[in-house]
């Protein structure tokens, strides 16, 4: 061991001196202390003539980044499977796995088995061209695709949303007409003479704007307060995910309280009045078997559904409040421009109303 310019130095052989000496690789300890002997000359003698020894500098390593492959088909089952552990209607769900199944199938399998970010732009307008039987088909399921790019962004596979760069098709916004006062109570007093199940249905679509398939037919006694006023759902029992409080008319809480009078357990459904539930397209079905009759009878309209109750109710609550955010939170709505869609059943404004809308300058 010595010291140059204040930095420490060890040599344990005469390899920096170019000098076959190795004390390590003695076999006594006699040998290696005469070996040491002769390095320490050599080493004197070296500084003799000049010798420095050579400064090791630490070389900072490079950094790597970790680089993500990840391949198309594997990409998009990863998404897929995390939608269909998260709290989606079933229906939706349905839908993204239909779509996964049809967009891998149209693939190659060099193109499902190749990196995500090689996949091209061209060939998602090539699907999607496929479905441009309606526009609303082709947007539905651009719209759906662009979900799973959106992942793949934020996972950082990809950088672009290839199916938010496809083309756009103008859609006919669908409407579900509302009915009139006559209409209301017409339709009603036939579903409640044909089912019951689904005159309770679309009641509490009305009265309580709750929506028939998600919430209204998933309605247990737990829901209900004691004196059924009021219906508590969490934000995983409701489309918009927070927890929603709705209150019961009072010339409704009746019907209610006579169906759930005897009933104590807190997960009897409203309907079965068991702990099942009836399947996702029960009220559908019923009313597709009754609509008929409807038609016949003439107190059914072209374009009027289930759902059509809750679009009136929103134009009844508009009309006598002129208040949209109050609409808003009776439907459970989580932006208002989902609100004003269900406003579009107030149809256009006759002339004398447009007249008196004018603006008006009082000093003129």
């Amino acid at each position: 061991m010595y010291y140059s310019d204040g930095v420490r130095y060890r040599l344990y052989s005469g390899t920096n001196l170019n000098i076959p000496i190795y004390p390590n690789k003695a076999i006594s300890v006699a040998e290696r202390n005469k070996l040491l002997g002769k390095l320490l000359f050599e080493v004197n003698k070296a500084f003799e003539t000049g010798y420095a020894p050579q400064v090791v500098t630490e070389v900072e390593p490079i950094k790597v980044q970790k680089v993500i492959v990840k391949t198309t088909e594997q990409a998009f089952r990863d998404v897929e499977y995390a939608k269909m552990t998260s709290p989606l209607s079933y229906d939706y769900k349905k839908e993204l796995k239909r779509l996964v199944d049809d967009f891998l199938k149209f693939l190659t399998n060099d193109e499902k088995a190749d990196d995500i970010k090689n996949l091209e732009q061209q060939r998602v307008e090539d699907f999607l061209n496929q479905h441009k039987a309606t526009s609303t088909y082709y947007m539905g399921r651009r719209r759906m695709l662009s979900v799973f790019f959106a992942e793949f962004i934020r996972k950082k596979l990809i950088t672009d949303n290839l199916s938010k760069n496809a083309p756009r098709l103008k859609t006919k916004a669908a409407l579900h007409k509302i009915y009139t006062k006559e209409q209301l109570t017409t339709i009603l007093q036939f579903l409640k003479t044909n089912n019951e199940d689904l005159y309770i249905c679309c009641l509490l679509a009305y009265c309580c704007m709750l929506r028939p398939h998600q919430e209204i037919r998933l309605l247990k006694r737990k829901h209900f307060n004691d004196s059924f006023s009021l219906i508590s759902l969490s934000g995983a029992e409701n489309k918009s995910g927070r927890v929603r409080v709705v209150s019961i008319p009072e010339y409704l809480q009746p019907l209610i309280k006579q169906r759930l009078s005897t009933v104590h357990e807190p997960e009897i459904n409203l309907f079965t009045l068991t702990q099942t539930t009836y399947n996702d397209y029960y009220f559908n079905l019923i009313w597709s078997r009754l609509k008929p009759a409807m038609y016949s009878k003439g107190i059914l309209q072209k374009d009027q559904t289930i759902y059509s109750f809750r679009h009136t109710a929103a134009v009844d609550v508009y009309n006598r409040t002129k208040d949209i955010h109050i609409i808003q939170q009776l439907m459970g709505h989580s932006t208002m421009i989902v609100t004003l869609n269900y406003l579009r059943g107030l149809g256009e404004l006759n002339s004398q109303q447009l007249k008196d809308a004018l603006p008006v300058l009082e000093f003129i």
